[in-house]
């Protein structure tokens, strides 16, 4: 029998919406701190871009030309990924004594994780078109932004949870 069958209904249905939860806070912190802000106020890019770029995995260069459709696209993309992120991290903590017992560490270290699979396996497999190389400091803040907002948002969202149902 599986881990998640020999789960109780109880248990499932609350990671389950700890996950939805803690994907759209993630998501939401990212959108405010990393796509608005750092992307388009700094970095001068049209947030609407941001979000085509995204949808541009899976719709490849079309997706430049489809105006605010394929950008909401690319934010529901973005919420997807956010949730399928928190979940994976909520699973394992569930899972992982280690992990629980060292949560802040672990989910910073888990959000470098996310860095590594988002940027040398997910995106360069995806139909995106290739970005420049960026520079150090774009590359320290895009590596700040995942230990932090996917990392230690993830790991006190569980520290909290884990308080409240102790």
């Amino acid at each position: 029998m599986s881990t998640i069958a020999s789960t109780s209904p109880a248990t499932r249905n609350s990671l389950l919406r700890l996950s939805v939860i803690g994907g759209l806070i993630i998501g939401t912190a990212d959108v405010i701190i990393y796509h608005w802000f750092v992307t388009s106020v700094l970095g001068g890019v049209a947030l609407i871009t941001v979000y085509q770029y995204i949808a541009s995995g899976a719709l490849g260069e079309s997706a430049f030309a489809g105006g605010i459709a394929t950008a909401l696209l690319g934010a529901l993309f973005h919420f997807l990924f956010s949730i399928v992120i928190a979940g994976v991290f909520i699973l394992s903590a569930d899972r992982i004594p280690l992990l629980r017992r060292n949560v802040i560490p672990g989910s910073l270290l888990y959000g470098f994780g996310v860095f590594i699979v988002m940027n040398m396996i997910v995106t360069p497999l995806s139909a995106t078109p290739p970005l420049p190389a960026p520079t150090t400091p774009e590359l320290i803040v895009n590596i700040l932004d995942h230990l932090l907002v996917f990392g230690l948002l993830l790991g006190i969202l569980v520290r909290r949870n884990a308080n409240t149902n102790s």
